[in-house]
């Protein structure tokens, strides 16, 4: 199984996705060079791991993979197309070591090319010529790695969640994340030790009605991302991601569900949204 930035573990495989953007457009940089990984801080000394990117060519940019997709294509759309790639879409998976320490935060840099960094006309071009890698561009993403999927409860506690809607009006035709904050009951007074391990491993899935009860999207699945501002209690959002150019201009209903790694399920209030 892949997990995502949020809850890698050791032992098991973690997806470092990126995506690479110019002027605001997704844009394939001119070529990846590398990526480190840091532990809890990016030191030379905390350096864990070195991954080397193949040089142009039929290998490149291999070990990294590029993002891809399903069009259709033909006559309406009756065919379609698989692995498609998607320009500037970019993901390490990587295979989490188990000595790596845990639970602890890692960063993992990424160092490209953003053009053609040698005189044109010179053959070859060595990318790894001292001069030349000082036009090096780095990029500094996190990922969270936890010991293990392991749960180990007394049945004493009942773990609750709260919920509240952050994104409540879109416009068309934007395509940006619905998010929910994710809370834990009660709040600043809940037991940190056993809800705060099992939190980035919820499963959540949201379902989309119209206000008549009308099911335009059923148990889609949603992921976990972090929260911007200082949260210390509640850092966790719930996100998904709404092409508004799917919806027609109205108010719609929504319901969270998330499963909690006992297999026992959680489900929020409806709550609203908005397309003009």
């Amino acid at each position: 199984m892949v997990y995502s930035r949020i809850s890698a573990r050791l032992g098991e495989t973690v997806n470092l996705d990126v995506d690479f953007f110019h002027a605001g457009i997704l844009a394939d940089p001119y070529a990846i060079r590398k990526i480190e990984l840091f532990k809890t801080q990016v030191v030379p000394h905390n350096l864990v791991a070195t991954i080397l990117v193949a040089d142009l060519g039929s290998n490149y940019p291999l070990p990294v993979d590029r993002v891809t997709t399903t069009e259709p294509a033909g006559y309406c759309g009756t065919d379609l197309i698989e692995g498609v790639p998607i320009v500037g879409k970019y993901q390490l998976l990587f295979d989490v070591p188990t000595s790596f320490y845990a639970p602890d935060v890692y960063f993992d840099v990424w160092s490209f090319y953003s053009q053609q960094p040698c005189i044109l006309g010179t053959d070859p071009c060595d990318l790894d010529d001292p001069v030349i890698m000082q036009q090096l561009q780095k990029s500094c993403h996190r990922f969270w790695v936890y010991p293990d999927e392991w749960l180990v409860s007394d049945n004493l506690q009942t773990v609750n969640f709260a919920m509240e809607p952050l994104s409540q009006r879109f416009h068309q035709p934007e395509v940006r994340p619905l998010e929910c904050g994710l809370m834990p009951l009660p709040l600043y007074d809940y037991n940190y030790n056993l809800v705060a391990p099992m939190m980035p491993f919820l499963q959540a899935s949201i379902t989309i009605s119209t206000q008549y009860n009308e099911i335009l999207v059923q148990d889609d699945p949603m992921t976990i991302g972090i929260r911007q501002g200082s949260y210390r209690s509640n850092p966790y959002v719930l996100r998904y991601n709404l092409d508004t150019s799917k919806f027609l201009k109205n108010t719609y209903r929504y319901r969270i569900l998330i499963q909690l790694p006992d297999g026992s399920t959680r489900a929020s209030k409806f709550f609203i949204f908005t397309v003009d």
